[in-house]
């Protein structure tokens, strides 16, 4: 195989039936994506729990990386505006002239690391639904253990409860919801981020102006237990804590996974990804912050806020900030946010099964959709593969796992920016950033993102760099099933257009 050194990507023709439809705009995209911001209502807790104070500075660095990143993200997908799938999709269009094995690693880590998230998402909100309406029912009582590996596999243990059916049940609601289309996806997203946004914005944003913030809960200002910040072990809780919060700051730059529906990709392009950013931004800047300045250090560190299960600590907060009424709302605030983070997260992960089945690399029947455009086929897909991890029960191992992938998807993804500007030099962009962003700043963030899978993947869960690398290690040997046994080695043909094979 060879790439020819064409100067633009050839684009395919979008009549066939096999293709999606132009129906949405930037502000459609946003309600789809707006499914990013509540994630880091999950990871205060273990943030808090490893860093001590210091976690709020962790959180704003990596915010601010996560959405310079994006007006990178904003270029990537502008080269290629009949693809789908987010940036992984757009990037493997540069790294596979040097090796067709990158395509699957690129796409892969980046399904994997987006797709898993459901698993995490899911369960939490299968949890709250049961706290909220069937507390106290034999059916919140229920437990079985399928399969105990656990003395092969420390820690493996196959079951089914209450929480992992009403979490599977949560994830089959919202296929139903985008079984429809996107366009009326969309316009399902914002009426549920209206419900669950806004209460979470004024919970981040009225501490701040009424008074209740206690700035002594900031002191002292250090890691946890003293440590030097320059020390061996300094750094490595920084680079662990930098690690998980990429999964929720980096998570913006989904908003470009639609380009191939935008009715106007010149314009909705760009208008996507920084309003989408922008409310994520406030999000995962303001919310730790107020969390620590009301509540306090030991309350964010309690097991079950460390674990994920926020609702007691958010109707705290809301007490504080609005009076004893508002944390009567806060569990149905909390189950409408995981909706819309699964949400988006299906629509997205879906789409990415789509794409890469569509250029070769994934099987062959992901590339269905149907009679709506709907990647129906990813979606099952999803939905199968979290149904399993859901019945390990171990929602922080699959958490460090995707992390690991999904940063090593973003570190390629950056890098590709650049080699896209070599590789199709005068083709047309919907959006061109800055050059010392494409040619240094990239780069540079790619090397960072690295390296903080080296050295901070396994401060939140052990063996999570070798589980990440792993799951690559299954996608490959998908991609060579699909590439040398299906296709007999060859490139489907709108595989061959999109990436100027010859």
């Amino acid at each position: 195989m060879s790439i020819s050194t064409l100067e633009s990507p050839q684009i395919s023709a979008e009549s066939s039936q096999s293709e999606m439809r132009r129906v949405i705009t930037w502000k459609d995209a946003f309600w789809i994506t707006a499914g990013a911001s509540p994630w880091i209502l999950f990871s205060i807790g273990a943030m808090a729990d490893t860093l001590g104070t210091a976690s709020i500075l962790v959180w704003a660095i990596s915010s601010v990386i996560g959405f310079v990143q994006l007006f990178l993200y904003a270029e990537l997908a502008g080269v290629f505006p009949n693809k789908t799938g987010g940036g992984s999709v757009y990037a493997s269009v540069a790294w596979i002239k040097y090796s067709k094995f990158f395509a699957p690693i690129n796409m892969g880590a980046y399904w994997f690391g987006t797709s898993t998230s459901l698993t995490v998402l899911a369960s939490l909100c299968g949890s709250y639904i049961i706290s909220a309406f069937l507390q106290g029912t034999s059916f919140a009582a229920f437990s079985v253990t399928l399969l105990d590996l656990s003395s092969v596999l420390p820690g493996i243990v196959f079951q089914l409860n209450a929480t992992i059916i009403t979490g599977i049940l949560v994830l089959l609601f919202v296929f139903a919801l985008q079984h429809t289309g996107i366009l009326r996806a969309a316009k399902i997203q914002h009426i549920i981020a209206l419900f669950a946004l806004i209460p979470l914005v004024l919970i981040a944003i009225v501490p701040l102006f009424n008074g209740t913030i206690n700035y002594a809960n900031f002191k002292p200002f250090e890691l946890k237990g003293g440590v030097n910040w320059f020390s061996k072990e300094g750094l490595t809780l920084l680079a662990g804590g930098l690690f998980i919060a990429g999964w929720s700051t980096y998570g913006a730059e989904q908003a470009v996974s639609f380009v191939s529906e935008f009715k106007d990709p010149h314009r909705d392009n760009i208008r996507a990804i920084v309003s989408t950013g922008l409310i994520a931004f406030v999000c995962y800047v303001v919310l730790p912050f107020t969390f620590l300045g009301v509540l306090g250090l030991k309350a964010l560190t309690q097991p079950d806020f460390v674990a994920g299960y926020t609702q007691q600590a958010v109707a705290e907060l809301a007490t504080t900030t609005f009076g004893s009424k508002a944390a009567e709302v806060v569990t149905i605030v909390l189950i409408l946010a995981l909706l819309l983070s699964v949400g988006t997260l299906l629509a997205v992960s879906s789409r990415t099964l789509y794409q890469g089945s569509v250029d070769g690399v994934f099987p062959k029947f992901l590339s269905r959709l149907n009679g709506h455009r709907a990647p129906v086929a990813g979606m099952w897909a999803d939905i199968v593969v979290n149904g399993v991890l859901m019945l390990l029960g171990a929602p922080l191992f699959v958490l460090a796992a995707g992390a690991v992938s999904y940063l090593l998807s973003i570190s390629m993804d950056l890098v590709a920016v650049k080699l896209l500007r070599s590789q199709y030099p005068t083709s047309e962009r919907h959006f061109r950033a800055p050059d010392f962003l494409v040619n240094y700043v990239g780069p540079a963030l790619a090397l960072f993102n690295l390296g903080l899978i080296l050295f901070g993947a396994n401060t939140f869960a052990p063996n999570a760099l070798f589980y990440g690398l792993g799951v690559l290690v299954i996608v490959v040997l998908l991609f060579v099933y699909r590439h040398y046994i299906v296709d007999k080695g060859e490139w489907p043909e709108r595989a061959k257009k999109d990436l100027s094979i010859q």
